[in-house]
């Protein structure tokens, strides 16, 4: 049975985001995103900006993209996409022309999210409260 989304989230060409960010659902980045999330679905447009620390549960990378960035299940780099920064996912695509510069961490199939050998990660996701 598949996943029902419980909704759908737009930065769109000519829009910047800076923020914490908690989506339900999907989100379609086609502008620029920069900042901390966690969302179910992340996908990324030829042309977008993306640069987050982040949780996801897939994630599809056809623009640019950058941080820190955990996906508990897929992960899709199309031609278009470049990602540079630290991964962790479940399972990996990347199609011909697509790039990657630095560190892909697979998790096992018998590793649960919040295992000791994710929590580095998950660390770095956590925001600190503004200050002041």
């Amino acid at each position: 049975m598949g996943r029902t989304q419980q909704g759908l989230s737009i930065i769109d060409k000519g829009c910047q985001v800076e923020g914490t960010l908690n989506i339900k659902g999907k989100l379609i980045v086609a502008g620029s995103l920069k900042g901390t999330f966690v969302a179910d679905t992340l996908v990324t447009a030829k042309g977008s900006r993306v640069d987050a620390q982040a949780k996801v549960r897939e994630m599809i990378i056809g623009g640019e993209c950058q941080g820190d960035i955990t996906v508990y299940e897929n992960l899709r780099i199309l031609s278009t996409g470049v990602f540079s920064g630290n991964m962790i996912c479940k399972n990996i695509e990347l199609e011909a022309g697509g790039k990657i510069d630095g560190r892909v961490r697979l998790i096992d199939s018998t590793e649960e999210p919040s295992s000791a050998s994710t929590i580095l990660a998950t660390n770095r996701v956590n925001p600190t409260p503004p200050t002041g």
